[in-house]
């Protein structure tokens, strides 16, 4: 490496690092409480388009806390489903963001949700072109048990529902 490259290197990680230091010491926010809930093993068994489903879910903070990601796998050898879903809460915002990624690739997780949070129940709507999805979480007081209603908007803006899981720790 020339002497010249060496001094425009040094220059660059000078103007860097600074920025790296003040981004490394942001007070990074604190777990939202009812995210903290979903962490965790979790079975999620009910109706996907009226037929029977079982997933094996597990909930685990990645990237320091700032998301809860819930990974989903369905209970067939091997599975015939699986999916990472990230959920955050932007405490600046208010609300909280999510991004369902699944075997099916780029094309439908081009749409990242955004929702609100009233009590034990987070709403989160993902406005896909193709139609919006509505995701509601309930979790019971204690955070042991929930459900999961997911509702798809029909061309007329009316609501079916297009999957149901109840929510249960394993045993």
């Amino acid at each position: 490496m020339s002497l010249r490259s060496r001094i425009l290197t040094l220059l660059l990680l000078g103007l860097v690092w600074p920025l790296s230091a003040a981004a490394a010491h942001r007070a990074r926010p604190a777990p939202d409480p009812f995210l903290a809930q979903l962490a965790g093993p979790w079975d999620f068994a009910g109706t996907l388009r009226g037929k029977p489903v079982h997933y094996r879910v597990e909930g685990r903070w990645v990237l320091h806390h700032g998301w809860l990601r819930l990974a989903l796998a369905d209970v067939a050898k091997p599975p015939a489903y699986v999916a990472d879903v990230y959920i955050g809460f932007d405490a600046h915002a208010g609300d909280y963001v999510a991004h369902w990624l699944d075997q099916f690739g780029a094309a439908g997780a081009r749409v990242a949700a955004s929702g609100t949070r009233q009590g034990q129940t987070l709403v989160l709507l993902f406005p896909y072109v193709e139609g919006a999805f509505r995701d509601t979480f309930t979790l019971a007081a204690d955070g042991g048990s929930g459900s999961l209603l997911i509702e798809a908007q029909q061309q007329d803006g009316s609501w079916s529902t297009f999957a149901s899981y109840t929510l249960t720790r394993p045993r």
